[in-house]
């Protein structure tokens, strides 16, 4: 079966990709938008009790973007799969791909909101 009749076969799980990808891809290219022209390094983690914890810079920053995107993409693959074998475990993956995804964006803006 070719990756296009899956993807139409599959909907639940694509559709749930697709979304994982547009969070991920946003939060990178939201990151890179507003803190390409930042100097310095970037603080990348803050306690309120202990204050900066983590400290960066920009490269590092885009890099955890393109890791999450590369991730999403790697497990649209699997899980399409893994729906071919067995309903549950294809939308097992995609779930937690978009929890991954979700996590991922919410992370990008509060460093963009810290910067």
């Amino acid at each position: 079966m070719t990756l296009a009749k899956k993807i139409l076969k599959y909907k639940l799980v694509s559709s749930l990709f697709a979304v994982s990808f547009l969070l991920a891809l946003g939060g990178t290219a939201w990151v890179y938008a507003a803190l390409r022209g930042a100097g310095g390094p970037l603080i990348l983690h803050f306690n309120d009790i202990s204050g900066i914890t983590q400290i960066g810079s920009f490269d590092e920053l885009v890099w955890v973007g393109v890791t999450g995107i590369l991730i999403v993409i790697l497990n649209f693959f699997i899980a399409l799969e893994l729906e071919a074998r067995d309903w549950f475990w294809g939308k097992l993956l995609a779930s937690g791909t978009l929890l991954l995804a979700i996590l991922l964006f919410i992370g990008l803006a509060a460093i963009i909101s810290v910067n």
